[in-house]
């Protein structure tokens, strides 16, 4: 008798380490998860202040911006191709920036046509929408995101 609640002890005692590792081993593969969520939020607060503050340097008064004045006044089509220009070097600048601290490649790229309308040289801008492609060994998602100037942090 003595034997068996022994016996029956050491099955309880493995039973719990078992049960103990698989929660332990759980909890690890679902840290992994929270910290790839963590690092796509990240990259999308990112490209969104900076390609906000694109957007704002182009808005505002722009006669005396020779690049984008064309006949003595401001042309939208100037300021959207400008922008799109200053966007794709962004997704570039911001490509090499973070190749060194993670392994993730992301390209920002242009959506859509933008609403820029120009009124006494002041340029104003809406419905900018860039997608994040982001390409890593774990993880690889398209993300459309609307930009605004608000989004700079200056």
């Amino acid at each position: 008798m003595l034997i068996g609640a022994v016996a029956l002890a050491f099955i309880v005692l493995g039973v719990v380490v078992v049960f103990n590792g698989v929660l332990y081993t759980e909890t690890l593969s679902s840290g992994e998860t929270s910290q790839s969520a963590s690092s796509a939020e990240a990259t999308e607060l990112e490209v969104r202040q900076g390609v906000g503050c694109l957007i704002a340097e182009y808005e505002g008064d722009q006669t005396g911006n020779d690049e984008l004045v064309d006949g003595g006044d401001v042309q939208p089509s100037l300021v959207e191709s400008n922008l799109e220009n200053d966007i794709e070097n962004y997704s570039v600048l911001y490509r090499n920036a973070t190749a060194h601290s993670q392994p993730t490649a992301v390209h920002i790229e242009p959506e859509s046509v933008f609403d820029i309308t120009e009124s006494g040289g002041t340029v104003s801008i809406e419905n900018v929408t860039v997608t994040i492609s982001v390409d890593s060994t774990d993880q690889s998602y398209d993300r459309t995101i609307d930009v605004r100037s608000e989004g700079c942090p200056s």
